[in-house]
C-alpha cells in the first residue's frame, strides 16, 4: 500500500513552500493530488487561504468542460476571472508608476477609474489619459509576455474603462470572445482582434492570462482542475461528460505540456485534483499508464518506505 500524507498536512506544506514563497515570487507549480472522494469538500476549502493571500482562485471540473481541449480550459478559467476589475488594478498601477495618488481610489468600484483617478489629483481626466497612454502601449500593448491578440484585447479593456458614468460600457464584445460566449472571430474584429482562441492557440491565452492576473497586482492563480471524470473508464450514461480513451489521452498530453513549459506561466499553482484510478496501469483503463509520457514526469522516482515526500509532484492523500 503506497504511502499516504494526510490533507491538513499537505496543504500546511503547499501553504508553507509555495503559496506563501515560492508562487508569490513569481512561480510556477503543477501538483497532482490523488484524493478520495469525501476528502474534495477539505481540499476545495483552500479557496479561503488563496483569497487571504489575494490570489485569483478557479475550480474547474472535467465532469462540465471538456477538460481535453485547451479552449475549453481558458473558457472556464476566463469565465472566473472580473476582466474588468483587473483592467481597474491595471490602470491604477499605471498611474502610481507615473507618480499619481491613487490610494483613495476604490479599483472595485463601478464609476469612471480614469475620472476618480483624476480627482485625486485635481487635472482633468483627458490629461490623464494622455499620460498614460504611453504605459498602455510599452507595458501592454508591446508586452511579448502576452500573445499579441490578447495583449490588443487587455488595451482595449483598459482604455474602455474610460467611460462615462451613465452604465455603457463598449469592452462586451471584447469580455464574451475573452469567456467563450461567442467565439465568432467577427465579433472583435472591431477591435484589431484577428485570432480564434481554439485548441491550437489556447494554451498561449492560458499563459497571457496568467501573466496578466500577477502583473494586475495579484499574488498569483491557484486553479484546481478536478480530472476524476477522465478516469472513469466505463461510461455511466449519467448524463455528464464521459472521456473515450483518446480523449483521456489527449488531456493527459495537455497536462505533460504544460508541466514541460512550466516556466512560461507566472504566478500560477495548478492542482490536478484526481481519483485514485488516476493511477491504473492497465492497457483498459483511463489511468495515466495509457500515456507514458505523463506518467515518467510525475511518478516517484524514489520512494521512501515510511515517509511521504510533500512537495513531491504527486502526493496521495488520506
Amino acid at each position: 500500500m503506497p504511502n499516504t500524507i494526510t490533507l491538513q498536512d499537505w496543504l500546511r506544506n503547499i501553504d508553507d513552500e509555495y503559496l506563501s514563497s515560492f508562487v508569490r515570487q513569481g512561480g510556477a507549480s503543477i501538483k497532482f493530488a490523488v484524493t478520495p472522494e469525501e476528502l474534495k469538500p477539505g481540499l476545495y476549502a483552500v479557496d479561503d487561504r488563496c483569497r487571504k493571500l489575494d490570489y485569483t482562485f478557479a475550480k474547474l471540473d472535467a465532469a462540465m468542460i471538456r477538460a481535453h481541449m485547451p479552449q475549453d480550459l481558458f473558457f472556464g478559467l476566463a469565465g472566473q476571472i472580473d476582466w474588468r476589475l483587473l483592467a481597474r488594478r491595471v490602470i491604477l498601477r499605471l498611474a502610481a508608476d507615473k507618480g499619481y495618488a491613487v490610494e483613495s481610489v476604490d479599483a472595485g468600484a463601478s464609476s469612471n477609474v480614469f475620472a476618480a483617478i483624476a480627482d485625486a489629483n485635481a487635472i482633468e481626466p483627458q490629461f490623464l489619459l494622455g499620460e498614460i497612454r504611453p504605459e498602455l502601449q510599452n507595458h501592454i500593448f508591446k508586452n511579448r509576455r502576452m500573445a499579441k491578440d490578447f495583449r490588443v484585447a487587455m488595451t482595449h479593456l483598459v482604455l474602455t474603462e474610460n467611460t462615462s458614468d451613465s452604465g455603457q460600457y463598449d469592452g462586451q464584445p471584447v469580455l464574451d470572445w475573452l469567456t467563450g460566449v461567442n467565439t465568432r472571430i467577427g465579433s472583435v474584429r472591431p477591435f484589431s482582434i484577428y485570432t480564434g482562441i481554439n485548441r491550437t492557440t489556447a494554451r498561449y491565452f492560458i499563459e497571457s492570462a496568467l501573466y496578466w492576473v500577477h502583473f494586475a497586482g495579484y499574488t498569483g492563480t491557484v486553479i484546481l482542475l478536478d480530472n476524476s471524470r477522465v478516469t472513469v473508464a466505463r461510461n455511466p450514461k449519467d448524463g455528464q461528460r464521459y472521456y473515450t480513451r483518446a480523449m483521456a489521452m489527449d488531456h493527459y498530453e495537455l497536462l505533460r505540456e504544460f508541466v514541460d513549459d512550466i516556466d512560461r506561466l507566472s504566478g500560477t499553482l495548478l492542482v490536478v485534483v484526481t481519483s485514485p484510478e488516476f493511477l491504473d496501469e492497465s492497457a483498459t483503463s483511463r489511468g495515466y499508464g495509457i500515456y507514458q509520457a505523463l506518467r515518467t514526469r510525475v511518478m516517484d522516482d524514489v520512494r521512501d518506505k515510511n515517509l511521504v515526500n510533500p512537495v513531491a509532484s504527486l502526493v496521495r492523500l488520506s
